[in-house]
């Protein structure tokens, strides 16, 4: 039986060969497990009975909660989007502004929420995406609505490069009022 193998015209024994492609495989899951993040998302939604929230275009999915799975950073994998539609079920004009609570801080300069692994900021999309303040800036972003307007956005959670793997629920609000 032979103990070595050839190649690029080097013995090699077989049994390092064994033991490097072992090692490989055991590095290759141990980053796969350390650097996969998971977080749960729960949409709620506070007004006065006016809007409502939905995962589709055509508002037939109401968006209560979102499971935002496992991110694994080790693949690049370090953003995800969740798109919200908000609809104007009422018969008034309202003004609609957002908060997220979960979070360590708020960044009123990069307009986003931030913890040592997360950062989380929602936009509103109309041809190019807008990054709107939440409630809790000093000059909060209102998305004005009529009855039956439709405004879609995009809460947008990024996996902090190079830090620990963390795991955390988080809540996002959208209330309405009368303008």
């Amino acid at each position: 039986m032979k103990k070595y193998v050839t190649i690029h015209g080097v013995e090699v024994h077989v049994g390092i060969v064994a033991v490097l492609c072992v090692a490989l495989m055991l590095s290759t899951t141990l980053a796969v497990i350390y650097y996969t993040k998971t977080i749960d998302h729960q949409a709620s939604i506070i007004s006065s009975g006016e809007i409502q929230t939905y995962a589709d275009q055509e508002c037939t999915l109401v968006l209560n909660s979102n499971n935002w799975g496992n991110f694994n950073a080790s693949s690049g994998d370090s953003v995800k989007t969740l798109d919200v539609y908000v609809k104007n079920e009422g018969n008034v004009r309202v003004n609609v502004t957002w908060v997220a609570s979960g979070f360590a801080s708020y960044n009123g300069t990069e307009v986003q929420y931030r913890t040592s692994s997360w950062r989380l900021y929602l936009a509103k999309v109309d041809g190019s995406e807008v990054k709107l303040r939440p409630e809790n800036d000093t000059t909060p972003d209102r998305v004005q609505l009529l009855s039956g307007e439709v405004a879609h956005l995009k809460l947008y959670l990024t996996a902090v490069e190079g830090s620990a793997p963390e795991d955390f629920t988080f809540h996002t609000t959208f209330r309405s009022q009368d303008t």
